[in-house]
């Protein structure tokens, strides 16, 4: 009896002794050295957030890029991408507006955000990549991504090649008696097509979203980032768009084209 009862007076000291040693208070059976000493946070060391502008640890830093020179943290970075990914505006630049060498990739942050926010971004780069002559199926058991060969801006009623039901490309909603008119020739009326065109309204290039211009030159930024002609609706390099293009002399400067607000003239006219 006295062998039983001292068994569990026996562990309880044993494990004691071994949280004592883990602690560093008890030196180890192989060793007579004291444990050294963790870092401070000051030999850690600190750096200040360039959105928060809150000072943090550097454990806690996160750069864009292997070529982009801003800190930030994690908080604020993961806030920044899930912002611009649920508004459709990838690829994620670095959140400094001066910088123009970092760019954030999904593979890179898949630790940081949840993986609903890491699927949605790599869809809204794929289907940037496709262009705006795709759809997506509206059917909830389907959403299928629908890449069209031929994007024509009169034609609304479109197949989804894998469910095979018909939907309107114009406003990306199931075919119904709201689409009528059509004729069977897949050129039916879409409510949102005959207020755009009422109203002069533009697509994005990239993200296909609706475009109102109530004042300004005709050269959009839409919310994805891309920036675009309002009139012609392509997109707007260096060295202009279509209507630029189109212009017989080639010796018209991006200014004279409307790209860009002139002082002294009226809106309409820019």
């Amino acid at each position: 009896m006295a062998n039983a009862a001292a068994a569990p007076a026996c562990a309880a000291s044993d494990d004691t002794y071994l949280q004592e040693l883990i602690r560093g208070s008890v030196p180890g059976p192989s060793s007579s050295r004291a444990r050294v000493a963790p870092l401070t946070d000051d030999e850690i060391g600190w750096f200040c957030c360039g959105i928060c502008t809150e000072r943090r640890l550097v454990l806690d830093r996160f750069r864009a890029g292997a070529r982009c020179a801003h800190d930030f943290c994690i908080e604020c970075v993961v806030r920044y991408i899930e912002g611009r990914v649920a508004n459709g505006a990838v690829p994620v630049p670095c959140p400094a507006p001066e910088c123009r060498d970092g760019v954030m990739h999904p593979e890179a942050c898949k630790k940081l955000v949840d993986i609903d926010v890491f699927d949605a971004w790599c869809v809204a780069l794929c289907e940037r990549a496709v262009g705006p002559a795709r759809a997506r199926c509206p059917y909830r058991d389907c959403g299928e991504l629908v890449a069209l060969e031929a994007a024509d801006g009169v034609l609304s009623e479109v197949e989804c090649p894998t469910c095979s039901r018909a939907f309107c490309l114009q406003c990306e909603e199931p075919w119904d008696e709201r689409h009528g008119g059509g004729g069977g020739d897949g050129r039916g009326g879409c409510v949102l097509a005959g207020l755009a065109v009422g109203n002069k309204w533009t697509r994005c290039p990239s993200c296909r979203a609706m475009i109102d211009k109530i004042d300004g030159c005709r050269r959009m930024l839409c919310r994805c980032g891309t920036s675009f002609c309002y009139v012609c609706g392509s997109p707007v390099s260096e060295k202009g768009c279509r209507c630029f293009f189109a212009q017989e002399d080639p010796a018209l400067t991006l200014q004279n084209a409307g790209f860009e607000c002139k002082s002294g003239v009226s809106i309409d006219k820019c």
